[in-house]
């Protein structure tokens, strides 16, 4: 039992580990990572984006997804996939994309999981932060589209377009 009078006993007020093992390592990341793109797909407004994904994509997708929260979230991982912008530049995310997965299906999930506040406001604020680089890129069809001469292979920039705009200038 500690003593507040007594300043050489403490009582730790918040556990220090790092993300990943506060929610409990792989199977819970895996699971979260799973059951969100799961969601999505079968979201009426953004699971059109999985259409012509095939059950490997898909899968290769859920086990990058696990890796880039690993790592990030203080686990043994190491992501080697794409930055988030290049993974999704052509993509056409739209802001009524990017509400509807929180509004009805990222948010909803913390309280059914079950996780804490505070691991669920770290959770949120670290996927809400890639939102300039995931949100506003056009499509590469509506690109190629518009410029029935640009080289595919050299991509969107090779016709002047740039997304996400600071990547272009830096």
């Amino acid at each position: 039992m500690t003593d507040a009078a007594d300043p050489t006993t403490t009582t730790p007020t918040t556990d220090d580990r790092p993300l990943y093992d506060r929610l409990g390592g792989l199977p819970v990341v895996t699971f979260l990572a799973k059951t969100l793109v799961q969601r999505a797909m079968l979201n009426p407004t953004i699971g059109h984006i999985w259409n012509h994904k095939t059950q490997s994509e898909v899968q290769e997708e859920i086990t990058s997804f696990v890796e880039f929260l690993g790592e990030h979230w203080g686990g043994p991982h190491t992501y080697t996939g794409r930055d988030m912008a290049t993974a999704h530049r052509g993509m056409g995310v739209t802001e009524e994309y990017w509400t509807a997965l929180f509004d009805e299906i990222v948010t909803p999930a913390y309280a059914e999981f079950g996780l804490p506040e505070r691991e669920a406001k770290e959770i949120d604020e670290f996927l809400r932060s890639f939102k300039d680089v995931v949100v506003g890129s056009p499509t590469f069809k509506d690109v190629l589209v518009a410029n029935p001469e640009m080289d595919v292979l050299a991509g969107m920039e090779s016709v002047g377009v740039h997304w996400p705009a600071s990547r272009a200038a830096g």
